[in-house]
């Protein structure tokens, strides 16, 4: 059995007698900063001393990460890092194939231009006859018509014959420009450095070793995202976790057992141990001040007498107190994290584009409730409230509403915060309408003294056009009094529930269906009559 290692490694150059051992990602754990990557390759060791060098890393690895495992009849000795700034471009190949696929083009359209060139010629030959012809004495009027028919319909053909090469030779020069243009963006990508791992090992006899490289690189994270699908009132609330997963490292993960973790490993995983917090004073008549200018300690001569100067011994207990400010010992604690494991291979090349991948799905239940707030907005708007989130380990992130297969709008679940209870928008049902209209009956005023006594109304319609029952839940207010020359007083609230201290009012009823209930309140408002007073 090999033995896995991990060491605090160094930069190799290359050497004689180095095998070069080409693997595989075949795992990669996401983190929301940063991957931690698994690689694995196979090899016949010969008995002996060998060193195995495993090429084509991300340059951004983490030495300190790396660990080497494996299966076989061999010992690890050492492992050490390096970077291989001589890398070819991945591109190469397909670089190679389109310096070939250009040059083709390029010979056709040369091939094309020639016989092109040809009808050219012909056609330069024929007027030229046809001028000798016409010069020549002897010919007969119907001879001559006869080289002109002839000449005619050769030029018809030479016309025709070059119009037919230039729409090849445009053809061409399309494609070859597209492929020009591939060319240069792929030449344009200047190759990455790559890491390399060169392994020590040794063996007592010629053994089949499979060997698993271990690791940890930035360049890549995830992102949660989820879908909220609500297929009707009184059902369960479909939730669908998204993860956009990012990938720039410079290795693409083709099929890898992927994995999504809610740890960062950017963060530290140790918990800071506060320190003893003295404070220390001067005495004003006894000691120097100290001032602190430009990051250094200057002393300003004060009014105390000689002998009661502080000394260097209290200066420099002084800066042994300064630094209890700034340094923290730390004890480890480490931190739990929660893990997604995506159960299909999967596919994300190092594009640096934010790949889509389904983690997984809930079915959770809901209760649904209508809310107005007539004064503000005429529609009423549908709301889900949702209970056991704690237990699903599910992290903050931005929501797309979906409700009886409508998009609704995005949202936001704050997860994060201490609570069980969350309520989702599911947007504005027009199946529910909500009147308010302002009572002109109520509406009076009236002086007495210097004051002026004011009685405002409003009266609320709700009505319920839809086929099942809905439970609302109205909100509005009256206004309250920062003064105490302004006196309010709710004379009406149509039973609703009163909140004193913020004056709302609430209202719970249940609309049954094509059901209309008629809701209402009022309040007086007294104030000075020389104070002007925005009454609604």
């Amino acid at each position: 059995m090999a033995i896995g290692l991990s060491f605090n490694l160094g930069t190799l150059s290359a050497a004689e007698g180095e095998k070069q051992l080409p693997s595989r990602i075949t795992e990669a754990k996401v983190f929301l900063s940063g991957v931690q990557v698994v690689r694995t390759a196979s090899a016949t060791i010969p008995a002996g001393s060998s060193t195995i060098v495993f090429t084509g890393l991300a340059q951004g690895v983490d030495p300190q990460s790396i660990q080497v495992t494996g299966k076989g009849g061999y010992n690890i000795l050492s492992v050490n890092h390096r970077i291989n700034y001589l890398t070819e471009s991945p591109k190469k190949k397909e670089i190679e194939e389109l310096q070939e696929r250009i040059k083709k083009f390029e010979k056709d359209y040369a091939f094309e231009k020639a016989m092109q060139d040809v009808w050219v010629n012909e056609e330069q030959l024929l007027n030229k006859n046809s001028a000798i012809g016409g010069q020549q004495n002897g010919l007969t009027a119907a001879q001559l018509t006869a080289v002109n028919d002839y000449v005619r319909e050769r030029l018809k053909i030479t016309k025709t014959n070059w119009l037919a090469q230039q729409e090849k030779l445009n053809s061409l020069h399309v494609e070859a420009e597209k492929l020009r243009q591939q060319l240069s963006t792929l030449q344009s990508q200047a190759p990455r450095p790559t890491s390399e791992v060169v392994v020590e090992i040794t063996s007592s006899v010629e053994v089949s070793a499979t060997f698993a490289i271990t690791y940890y690189v930035g360049g890549a994270g995830w992102i949660p995202a989820y879908d909220l699908r609500a297929k009707g009132v009184g059902q369960p609330i479909d939730l669908l976790m998204k993860a956009q997963v990012t990938n720039n490292t410079g290795e693409d993960w083709s099929k890898v057992e992927l994995s999504l973790s809610s740890g960062n490993p950017t963060l530290g995983g140790v918990m800071p141990n506060l320190t003893p917090w003295t404070l220390y004073t001067h005495r004003a008549k006894e000691l120097q001040s100290v001032t602190i200018a430009s990051g250094r300690r200057t002393k300003a001569t004060s009014d105390a007498p000689p002998a009661a100067a502080y000394s260097e011994m209290d200066e420099k207990k002084y800066e042994d107190m300064e630094a209890n400010y700034v340094v923290n010992n730390t004890v480890a604690y480490r931190t739990t994290t929660s893990e997604f494991v995506i159960e299909t291979p999967f596919t994300i090349p190092s594009d640096g584009v934010p790949h889509t991948v389904g983690v997984k799905n809930h079915s959770i239940a809901a209760s649904y409730k209508h809310y107005a707030t007539p004064k503000l907005d005429k529609d009423a708007f549908l709301y889900a409230r949702t209970t056991g989130w704690e237990d699903l380990n599910l992290l903050p992130g931005e929501a797309n509403v979906f409700f009886e297969g409508t998009f609704v709008g995005q949202s936001y679940l704050q997860l994060d915060m201490p609570k069980d209870t969350l309520d989702i928008s599911l947007g504005r049902d027009k199946g529910v309408v909500v009147e308010r209209v302002k009572r002109k009956a109520s509406n009076e005023k009236a002086v007495i003294g210097g004051s002026r006594t004011v009685t405002i109304g409003w009266d609320l319609t709700v009505r319920n056009t839809k086929g099942t029952s809905v439970d609302l839940e109205v909100r509005d207010q009256h206004p309250m009094s920062p003064q105490s020359e302004i006196e309010v007083k709710l004379v009406e609230k149509g039973g609703a529930a009163v909140n004193e201290n913020n004056g709302m009012l609430i209202w719970n009823i249940n609309l049954a269906a094509k059901e209309t209930k008629k809701l209402g309140f009022a309040y007086t408002v007294k104030h000075p009559k020389d104070m002007p007073v925005i009454l609604e």
